[in-house]
């Protein structure tokens, strides 16, 4: 990663968005960029100013965080949003997650979360406490199971086996997506498999592909579905 990353705000409350920049402000390698107050502006903002990343509020007027969180990656894949919000549940952040959120972070976390946040999703991870990626797993896992103890009504056809692109998964690739879903970070999963954190990273962008996805967050949600990982 070279050059300094580039930061938007979008944020509805003034003393919210001098805080955030002041923190930020701190730090050597990030600049903000630009502001917005609502949704429809931080879209366009994102048009105009190209930031590296969005620090986006999900309640915030005309549209949104979530729906210009779900344009932003639409319209410019290369930008990154990470959600700033209050609300600590399973189901918000998984939907924030399939709109393409790559972080998600609660108000109140330390600065220096923040900032480590922001440069591990500019790296490309992704940044969600391993707490809540424990539990979102968990939420998935017996959503997946009571859904298939329901009785068809009618009678369902057959059910599929996991979708043919996951018979293309190595072992290994297998092993990196388990520890994914444990909440391991790339320097982590090296660790813990003796291999080096290029090599991991290499393997995640392989499963990504090869599962057609765009973030380790989407890849340990689908693998959580197709019974790719035990998950305890």
């Amino acid at each position: 990663m070279t050059g300094k990353i580039k930061v938007l705000i979008a944020d509805d409350h003034a003393l919210m968005r001098e805080g955030l920049r002041k923190i930020l402000e701190m730090e050597e390698d990030i600049v903000v960029v630009g502001e917005a107050v609502d949704g429809l502006d931080a879209v366009n903002q994102a048009r105009a100013l190209r930031p590296h990343v969005v620090l986006m509020d999900i309640n915030m007027p005309a549209g949104g965080g979530l729906a210009a969180t779900r344009a932003i990656r639409r319209e410019l894949p290369d930008v990154d949003v990470i959600v700033l919000t209050i609300h600590d549940d399973e189901e918000y952040v998984i939907e924030l997650v399939n709109a393409g959120a790559k972080g998600y972070m609660l108000k109140d976390v330390d600065p220096s979360r923040l900032v480590e946040g922001i440069r591990r999703v500019r790296s490309g991870e992704t940044f969600i406490p391993s707490s809540l990626m424990t539990r979102i797993f968990r939420r998935l896992h017996r959503r997946t199971h009571e859904a298939a103890d329901q009785p068809a009504v009618p009678a369902p056809p057959p059910s599929t086996p996991p979708p043919p692109q996951c018979d293309s998964l190595t072992e290994r690739e297998l092993e990196i997506l388990q520890q994914i879903v444990e909440g391991r970070t790339n320097k982590e999963i090296a660790q813990a498999l003796f291999i080096s954190e290029k090599t991991v990273k290499n393997h995640v962008s392989n499963i990504l592909r090869k599962l057609d996805l765009s973030d380790r967050t989407q890849a340990a949600v689908y693998a959580i579905r197709h019974g790719l990982v035990r998950v305890s």
